[in-house]
């Protein structure tokens, strides 16, 4: 009888993988036709904007800065409701990808999510910029760091100039 209980054993394992297996197309299935219901109203959002400057120029109707800046604000919104849900594909991809590195996967079971529009400012990979290290090169995600630990931060000026300022070491 032992040759049958390894024969159910091992049918009821690979079952339970195939359940598994489709629970996770079926998340990604939805999490796709999210993200496609939220570029819809994303692309509504921008033709309203769009309609409403053209009203604005082409028929002198009034197109309040307020208006547009709240419906600029709503596709934002759309866009990063978008980036969110597109995080969680690629995440589950990731999970079934045998191609996929050993700290990719670790990742993805931890739950790391990338923030939207965050990159690393060292090798440009998506990072968290709640997190302080880059999950691909490891390097700092909180900004440059010059010699013992003081920070510094640089900014361009209208004549090409580079203006950095650096904050002292707290002891």
């Amino acid at each position: 009888m032992s040759i049958f209980d390894n024969v159910i054993n091992t049918v009821a394992k690979e079952v339970g993988k195939v359940q598994e297996r489709s629970q996770e197309m079926m998340q990604g299935f939805n999490l796709n036709s999210q993200v496609r219901e939220l570029e819809r109203k994303k692309n509504a959002k921008l033709m309203e904007i769009g309609r409403v400057i053209f009203d604005k120029y082409e028929h002198g109707k009034e197109a309040s800065e307020e208006r547009l800046k709240e419906l600029v604000a709503e596709a934002a919104a759309f866009d990063h409701e978008i980036a969110v849900l597109q995080a969680e594909i690629d995440q589950l991809k990731v999970k079934n990808d045998p191609d996929a590195t050993p700290s990719q996967k670790a990742e993805a079971k931890a739950g790391y999510s990338a923030s939207p529009g965050f990159t690393c400012p060292a090798c440009g990979a998506p990072a968290n910029k709640e997190k302080s290290f880059c999950p691909s090169c490891g390097a700092s995600t909180k900004g440059e760091s010059g010699k013992n630990g003081s920070a510094s931060h640089s900014s361009t000026n209208s004549d090409g100039t580079e203006e950095v300022e650096v904050e002292a070491e707290q002891a």
